[in-house]
């Protein structure tokens, strides 16, 4: 039976998305029964059963295939298994961070040390890795320059699990949701919040109404609690904190349209989730995913199934929002276009890929492109 290891070291700073998408992995591996899994990652907030396997206990162990989930997993494998047992496993790297795609649009922010030491990470894992898995078309296309055919490329999209669905809820809101990490570097809630005090601005009537509800904790998190109170924004604005996944498919469902104010997005599984759960997406031009290029494909059509306002554009966003508060019968619409696209995100079979993935490379039968199929 062949060992496996998925690393999710990410998840030690920061539990989201990413780590999610990674926990349903093992999970399908784990209950295949074909291999021997081991987790490290930190995940007992999702799973208290899981325990993650020490560094000590990695160090000792043969692995056939290590997964990697987070750029903050490459300096483990440097100390830990390219120096043991397990140099000559299977490196496979799941781009999670986007962070090729990150460096390429850094422009003068790529002398921050934070992207450098990401970039230098990345030329390290050239030397052993055997697979690089794009979340994006746009991803795929920047890691066939980078590595140049040293190393085998695949493209998988994020996709929500079987659970993200519509569900009839009794008391379902106009209101916008968030669901995401509380930070201003990434994720930028401040101009979030800033765009729905523009709302209300615009349009009085509404200073009273609920408008958004913000799932998630962070680093940023109380700042953004003192900012909405010192807005006079508490009624218009709620924080919820912290949801798991059965809260989480009942705040998609009873909420009117999912939005977000990141200035990137590799690509974000809260955007697969809410439209499972029929929702439009209110997203800007910098976090809005290509997913095909023949022909060209984005995540969000501009009216179709969602609406892309201009990052940073704080009129734009507030009369896109107004649109889908207010506009019941076009929401609507854009709800079922957004639930039909949504079906062609499977999350099995994408479970079922990455294990054939797995499987091909142990066997040194794996051809580059696996494509995900639109």
């Amino acid at each position: 039976m062949k060992n496996i290891l998925i690393m999710e070291s990410g998840s030690f700073k920061t539990f989201g998305g990413a780590a999610n998408a990674t926990y349903d992995i093992y999970k399908f591996l784990k209950e295949s029964k074909e291999y021997n899994v081991d987790l490290f990652a930190e995940f007992t907030k999702l799973d208290s059963t899981i325990k993650s396997i020490s560094t000590e206990n990695m160090k000792n162990k043969k692995y056939d295939a290590v997964l990697m989930n987070s750029i903050r997993d490459v300096p483990f494998v440097l100390k830990y298994l390219l120096n043991g047992k397990s140099k000559n496993a299977k490196y496979i790297y799941v781009d999670r961070g986007n962070v090729l795609l990150n460096f390429k649009l850094a422009k003068g922010k790529r002398l921050l040390p934070k992207m450098i030491a990401r970039q230098y990470l990345m030329h390290k894992m050239k030397g052993f890795l055997s697979c690089y898995i794009a979340l994006s078309a746009l991803q795929l296309k920047i890691a066939k320059g980078f590595f140049k055919e040293k190393t085998q490329l695949c493209y998988l999209p994020i996709t929500p699990n079987q659970n993200f669905k519509r569900i009839l809820v009794g008391n379902k809101s106009s209101a916008g949701v968030y669901v995401g990490r509380l930070d201003e570097k990434q994720k930028k809630v401040g101009l979030l919040i800033k765009g729905v005090e523009r709302v209300a601005t615009m349009n009085p009537e509404l200073r009273s109404k609920h408008l958004l509800t913000i799932i998630g904790a962070g680093p940023d998190e109380q700042k953004y609690k003192k900012y909405v109170k010192d807005m006079f924004l508490e009624k218009n604005i709620k924080f919820e904190g912290y949801a798991n996944e059965k809260e989480l498919v009942r705040y998609y469902n009873s909420s009117g349209f999912f939005v977000s104010h990141s200035e990137w997005e590799g690509m974000s599984r809260t955007f697969v989730e809410a439209m499972a759960c029929g929702l439009p997406l209110l997203i800007n031009e910098k976090n809005n995913t290509l997913i095909g290029y023949n022909p060209m494909t984005w995540l969000v059509t501009n009216e179709y199934n969602g609406l892309v306002y201009k990052y940073g554009d704080i009129e734009d966003f507030a009369r896109r929002f107004y649109d889908l508060y207010k506009r019941v019968s076009f929401r609507n619409e854009l709800s079922r276009n957004a639930y039909e696209f949504s079906k062609q995100f499977d999350n099995l079979e994408n479970l079922k890929t990455y294990k054939d993935i797995i499987e091909r490379l142990l066997l040194d039968k794996l051809v580059s492109g696996i494509i995900f199929k639109q």
